[in-house]
């Protein structure tokens, strides 16, 4: 039977959270036929033994690759695809703990929609508790022990704890795995405002291609090309790659539900690791400044600085198309301005 989906994992130093992502994969309701690949960028935690004892007892096609160099994971990504023998690609973060309707889910909806971008975009930032961290903030653990005491799961211990400390483990994943529901965040992690956004496919679709959770046939690289690897993490790797796909005619599907929960870890985890090349300028240096969508992105360095502001950012798109239909940058400069004025 042909191969449906490789899902494809890059990580850097989440070796506790990787095993137990890929422990989830082993609970797929659907017999699919998919394989796993992980890059491992370099990793300096114990992520290549975890990786090596995994492959001994992986139950499904599991594969992984160490680049020398750490890289970020736009390179990481691109090694993946490289390697991947499956129709569709699945990418999904290593921190990212999929539920077992995950395959099934992405398969159907790819089933219904030819060349489409299958996105779980609005519903993949609900969080679990799966490790407590000795380097969580006060607000962090605090919020923690909030999540965890509603279901009788919290131990005092873990506040004393001065090395990484699980709550939830493979034997739980595997026997065990409504525990998952027990852990979960109080926090959404996403509000109805930027939600709603999300949903609105009128304006910027493409930010809906977020590598968390999302989906896209391998051919579409041999298409527009792979990740830029210039644009390294929280500057827009994975929007600016939705943008060429947006480009080309590819439709965006919603997933419309959670089919998986990120792993809660500190906040500090999220910085870059070197001076970020900004998204906005090197969209408008490949792509020019005729479309709205990129031109108004000037005023954002990164994805990252954009993420709490895609409602301002949406609504300015909007107050410029109904103003002018001209891409005019005079204009565009103007309307920027206005925008701001208007909206902020």
């Amino acid at each position: 039977m042909e191969l449906l989906f490789s899902v494809v994992i890059p990580v850097y130093n989440r070796a506790e959270q990787l095993l137990l992502t890929l422990t989830s994969f082993e609970k797929q309701i659907n017999p699919l036929p998919f394989e796993v690949i992980v890059i491992n960028d370099a990793s300096t935690d114990k992520t290549v033994e975890v990786l090596k004892h995994y492959s001994a007892e992986a139950s499904y096609p599991f594969s992984f690759v160490s680049l020398e160099n750490r890289k970020g994971p736009g390179a990481a990504r691109n090694a993946g695809i490289q390697k991947a023998t499956g129709k569709y690609i699945i990418f999904c973060d290593a921190d990212y703990l999929v539920l077992p309707n995950f395959i099934e889910t992405h398969y159907q909806l790819h089933l219904k929609h030819e060349n489409a971008v299958v996105s779980g975009t609005p519903y993949c930032y609900k969080g679990i508790y799966s490790q407590c961290f000795p380097s969580f903030s006060n607000w962090e653990s605090s919020i923690m022990k909030q999540s965890l005491k509603r279901t009788g799961l919290w131990k005092n211990s873990y506040n004393k704890a001065d090395e990484i400390t699980s709550v939830l483990t493979q034997e739980d994943i595997r026997n065990n795995f409504d525990k998952v529901y027990k852990i979960l965040s109080i926090y959404d992690g996403m509000d109805d405002s930027l939600r709603k956004e999300f949903y609105d496919l009128t304006v910027a679709p493409w930010l809906l291609f977020i590598t968390r959770n999302v989906s896209v046939e391998k051919s579409a690289f041999e298409k527009i090309g792979q990740f830029d690897e210039r644009l390294i993490r929280g500057s827009g790797e994975d929007w600016e790659l939705g943008y060429r796909l947006y480009q080309s005619g590819y439709q965006f599907v919603i997933i419309e539900k959670e089919i998986g929960y990120h792993q809660e870890h500190p906040n500090e985890y999220r910085k870059p690791y070197k001076t970020l090349v900004s998204f906005s300028s090197l969209l408008a240096e490949k792509f020019g400044k005729e479309d709205p969508e990129i031109f108004l992105l000037s005023i954002w360095n990164s994805s990252d600085d954009l993420w709490k502001d895609i409602p301002i950012y949406k609504n300015m798109v909007r107050l410029f198309r109904e103003n002018t239909g001209d891409h005019n940058v005079e204009q565009l400069k103007y309307l920027l301005k206005k925008g701001c004025q208007k909206i902020l």
